[in-house]
């Protein structure tokens, strides 16, 4: 297709799409303590996120997390500005999203506490209009998955957190969402569930297409999820970049410690990590992962690969530090 311009033929300009999530100048304060003060958390906060993203936003723990996860699914309006999602007001026409938007939030379920799991999720199948057979097969499908078969006949409120965390993201999507918008998904699990369950998300954005909007305060739980990553300073998003470009720009890094089950040389030559240290007779190696050279899971790997491993522990910097930087 061509425009015509005084007798010249030149390409049109394809539209920018529409984004799947939009916050607009978003301004709100919480009401706090007995004298009701307002607490504002965010001004003028902007942000567009297009069909397919996978989009991390990293906020200290305070600083309204939680609330920008309910501004998106229209539990709480804005003080000031707009918020769309899928091109409606989460807050006024929830209606029209219900089934196009899966959530997990801090402080609201979909699920009955005191129901069986199983019967829960069929409950709620009905109430989303889910025809059968289609809602039994998917269902099956997620509980297999998030391996959750064992505990069908439990009720959810007595699912131990990493369970309960799963069965909340079975019933996100149990609708077959567009959308997946996340609180702190992988809150209270091990590593085992936290891997488990980040694989299943990665899986529905990138084989199925799905737009993931992470919340949290851990790097970790962000990094291996969303290629593009929020971090909020003051009110607004202070970076807009991946991982690799936040280190560099503020000069952070992560150190992992590997206990062994027995002393070995220094673990002085892995591509991507630096020996800092060696502790307790060289039961206890610290490692400083090198920003951009390779991945997390790859160093991980490779230190498995040639040590007795113990335990892995990922110390992140802290988020609260790195938010004092970006604001310098």
């Amino acid at each position: 297709m061509v425009q015509r311009d005084g007798g010249r033929s030149q390409p049109a300009q394809e539209p920018s799409p529409s984004p799947v999530i939009a916050f607009a100048h978003v301004s709100f304060a919480r009401r706090t303590g007995l004298l009701r003060r307002r607490r504002s958390l965010f001004d003028s906060l902007s942000f567009t996120i297009q069909a397919g993203e996978a989009v991390g936003v990293l906020l200290p723990a305070g600083a309204g997390k939680t609330d920008l996860v309910k501004l998106a699914t229209g539990h709480i309006t804005p003080s000031f500005g707009a918020v769309s999602v899928l091109g409606h007001s989460p807050a006024t026409e929830a209606a029209v999203l219900t089934g196009r938007v899966g959530a997990i939030v801090n402080e609201h379920s979909h699920l009955w506490l005191d129901v069986p799991l199983g019967d829960s999720l069929t409950m709620l199948s009905r109430y989303l209009d889910i025809p059968e057979p289609k809602a039994g097969a998917r269902r099956s499908s997620l509980v297999e998955r998030l391996e959750l078969t064992r505990v069908l006949k439990t009720p959810v409120g007595d699912l131990t957190p990493g369970q309960r965390r799963r069965a909340e993201l079975v019933a996100a999507l149990l609708p077959d969402p567009e959308v997946l918008i996340l609180d702190e998904p992988t809150r209270g699990m091990d590593a085992a569930s936290q891997e488990r369950l980040r694989s299943v998300l990665r899986q529905e954005n990138r084989l199925n297409g799905r737009t993931l909007l992470v919340a949290s305060s851990e790097l970790s739980d962000v990094e291996s999820l969303c290629p593009r990553l929020l971090v909020g300073v003051d009110g607004r998003i202070g970076f807009d970049g991946d991982v690799s470009a936040l280190t560099e720009l503020i000069g952070t890094e992560r150190v992992l410690v590997v206990d062994l089950l027995r002393p070995i040389e220094p673990l002085d030559n892995l591509p991507g990590a630096q020996l800092i240290g060696v502790e307790t007779g060289g039961l206890r190696q610290r490692l400083a992962l090198i920003p951009g050279r390779v991945t997390t899971a790859k160093v991980l790997a490779e230190v498995v690969s040639r040590a007795p491993v113990r335990n892995l522990t990922l110390e992140e910097p802290d988020l609260s530090e790195m938010v004092r930087r970006l604001a310098l």
